[in-house]
C-alpha cells in the first residue's frame, strides 16, 4: 500500500511539474522560441527543396558575329589572273 502511494505521489509531482512551465514568463518564451525554430527550419527545408527541384539555368553562349568563310584555291587565283591578263 505504501509503495503504490509513493508511486502515485511521484507521478502526481511529475505531471504537475511539466504543466506549470508554460505558465511562467520564461516557459512561454521557451515555447515561442521552439515554435520559431520549428517553423523557420521547415521553411528553410522547403526552400531548399524548391531550389534543387527547379531546372538549373544554363549560361547562354555568346554568339560572335557571323564569319564569312573565304578560301583561296588555285582555280580562283588562276581564274583571276586569266581575267586580268585578258583585260590588258
Amino acid at each position: 500500500m505504501k509503495r503504490t502511494a509513493s508511486l502515485l505521489l511521484i507521478a502526481l509531482v511529475a505531471l504537475t511539474d511539466n504543466g506549470c512551465s508554460y505558465l511562467t514568463k520564461s516557459g512561454r518564451q521557451q515555447a515561442a522560441y521552439a515554435r520559431y525554430i520549428r517553423h523557420s527550419s521547415y521553411d528553410r527545408i522547403k526552400l531548399q527543396r524548391k531550389l534543387f527541384a527547379s531546372p538549373k539555368i544554363q549560361p547562354q553562349k555568346m554568339e560572335s558575329e557571323p564569319t564569312v568563310a573565304t578560301s583561296t584555291s588555285p582555280e580562283s587565283v588562276s581564274a583571276g589572273t586569266d581575267s586580268a591578263v585578258s583585260q590588258n
